[in-house]
């Protein structure tokens, strides 16, 4: 792989490291807006798609420090406007954990969570959890036991954005504001509600489907925000790694080392999976994303302190490891490690 190659598959890609030494560096190529030949800079936001499971899960997990929730209770202990059920109408016992960690038996509806656009009329997190709308069609359930079988899922991070804002009575991305975004400050990352997209929108890279077109009203809408629905740039995803790591060794006043220590823990039976966050060889954490709009990646070495994120803004049809985006996050550790 050469990054001639990965350029040419990418509209625009947003790169950024931290070294063991802590020194952030960055590197941008391409346009944020074709049409426009607007180029990416260092203020250009991508989506980054999944890796909002990685921030909903830091927000679950503070909750579970300071007492409020405990993550092996059941979610429906806390959950009161709307409940988790299983298929026969009961109520799940599927902890908070396993919803995390995505064996908590939630299984996504086919072709769900895609494809609504800006212009189309909003629909409510109820709407999606209770399968009302053609974006997500069958309401959500745990349909098998819980721990008995990984099945990736965006309805449970619904789950877990339910959860939150019962808790919290604040909405979604107002909670990750004020529980991370302000005191790591952080002025780039946000969830895409629509008053953000208004705000930011002169900022966020136009998306660009598998066929390489704009998709109309240049990136789609996402209601299940804490799925799927952050945007940032590279440089804050590695500001956020970093505090993460700093936590592991126990030197964050943000987060507790047991917290981080608990998320990084591998889920019985999977051991590819943490709370929130993949578990790749070597000790390397992963999160990633892959979207209509965009594919990125964030990788972290706890032992070391190293970092790297890859963010663009085209699907470009096939994995991370094929695309490219692995190949570039993995150059910018090695990079990092010679800096």
């Amino acid at each position: 792989m050469e990054y001639g190659n990965v350029r040419e598959i990418f509209p625009g890609i947003g790169c950024a490291r931290i070294n063991a030494a802590g020194k952030i560096t960055t590197e941008y190529y391409g346009t944020a807006d074709r049409e426009s030949n607007t180029p990416v800079t260092g203020d250009t936001v991508f989506p980054a798609c999944s890796i909002s499971k990685f921030i909903t899960a830091i927000c679950v997990m503070k909750l579970h420090e300071q007492g409020v929730i405990d993550i092996d209770d059941p979610v429906n202990h806390y959950l009161q406007q709307w409940k988790l059920r299983s298929p026969d109408g009961s109520e799940s016992s599927a902890s908070i954990r396993t919803i995390l960690c995505h064996t908590a038996g939630i299984v996504d509806a086919d072709d769900a969570f895609y494809g609504l656009r800006r212009y189309d009329p909003e629909i409510s997190l109820t709407d999606i959890l209770d399968g009302k709308t053609a974006y997500n069609n069958r309401p959500v359930r745990a349909e098998k036991p819980q721990g008995e079988a990984f099945e990736y899922s965006d309805a449970g991070y619904c789950v877990l954005q339910q959860l939150l804002e019962e808790i919290m009575h604040q909405s979604f991305d107002g909670i990750a504001r004020d529980t991370l975004f302000n005191p790591l400050g952080l002025r780039s990352t946000f969830f895409a509600t629509p008053g953000n997209m208004a705000f930011y929108e002169n900022r966020m890279a136009t998306g660009y489907d598998e066929a390489g077109q704009p998709i109309p009203g240049r990136f789609p809408a996402v209601p299940d925000l804490a799925a799927s629905g952050l945007w940032s740039t590279p440089e804050e995803l590695v500001i956020i790694a970093k505090e993460f790591m700093e936590a592991y060794d126990g030197r964050s006043s943000f987060l507790q080392q047991r917290t981080v220590r608990e998320m990084v823990k591998p889920a019985e039976k999977f051991p590819w999976a943490g709370l929130g966050l993949f578990i790749g060889e070597n000790d390397t954490l992963i999160s990633q994303g892959w979207g209509e709009n965009g594919q990125c990646m964030l990788k972290m070495y706890c032992r070391t302190g190293e970092a790297a994120a890859v963010m663009t803004n085209r699907n470009p049809g096939v994995d991370q490891q094929a695309s490219g985006v692995e190949w570039l996050a993995d150059r910018e550790l090695c990079e990092g490690n010679q800096a």
